[in-house]
């Protein structure tokens, strides 16, 4: 993905969504907001790249408004075509920059375009709940006999920190026997994934999958039986379909 231009200052900046196949999207028919700047397509010979004119860079800070937008933006066009998102916040100063881009990364571009197309991006969030987090823990006869010694004041402060240390190995290794066990299970439906660290202590499993389209129903319904199986001590988030962010460079 480019990165964000440099700003010269003063008139129109164009902001960066993603990259198709030219032509291969109305973008009349993509729809935004009140007041915001509607998408246009700048072709570059097999090359297009979905943009909004805007008059300067403080309307693609990081806000919630801005992001939802993007977001959106995204999600209209992967229901109609094949495309290369771009980091959130890419800007540039002038149409010609835009033209350079996508002459001077042509190839790589169309290697992406292939290697995606009719495919989605979905992502599967796991946390424990807390009480289930604990119990997992306490599981551990070592940590089990620890932290009755620590409630009957044995130990000192370093001992404390010690056995946060300890909870933390413990959650690691439960961590990578939840993700043997959902990978097992999603793997084979999906093309490319991603597991991403963990965000906080209580998740237990982020991953991110690259979906071939007929298999979307069939993934669902494995993450239906993965969700049936873990509901009663965890928490999930599954969400998608998204651009595929995690599967272009």
């Amino acid at each position: 993905m480019p990165v964000k231009f440099s700003l010269q200052g003063g008139g129109n900046l164009y902001y960066g969504y993603g990259i198709i196949r030219a032509n291969s999207i109305q973008v009349e028919a993509l729809k935004v907001g009140l007041n915001q700047e509607s998408p246009c397509l700048i072709v570059e010979g097999e090359l297009g790249m979905i943009c909004a004119k805007i008059e300067d860079d403080l309307m693609a800070s990081a806000t919630r408004e801005s992001m939802s937008l993007y977001t959106e933006v995204l999600c209209q066009v992967i229901k109609h075509t094949t495309i290369v998102p771009l980091r959130f916040g890419t800007l540039f100063d002038k149409e010609e920059e835009i033209h350079e881009v996508l002459k001077k990364d042509k190839k790589q571009y169309l290697r992406f375009l292939a290697n995606l197309d009719n495919k989605i991006e979905v992502e599967l969030k796991v946390w424990w709940k807390k009480e289930s987090f604990q119990e997992t823990m306490m599981k551990n006869k070592r940590l089990g006999r620890w932290k009755k010694a620590l409630e009957r004041g044995e130990g000192q402060g370093y001992d404390v920190v010690e056995f946060g240390k300890a909870i933390m190995e413990v959650a690691d290794y439960e961590r990578k026997q939840i993700e043997k066990s959902f990978l097992a299970m999603l793997r084979p439906l999906a093309t490319e994934w991603v597991v991403k660290d963990p965000m906080d202590e209580f998740q237990a499993f982020d991953g991110v999958y690259l979906v071939e389209r007929q298999k979307e129903a069939d993934f669902d319904q494995a993450v239906g039986i993965l969700y049936e199986k873990y509901s009663a001590t965890m928490i999930f988030k599954y969400t998608g379909p998204w651009a595929p962010h995690h599967f272009v460079n």
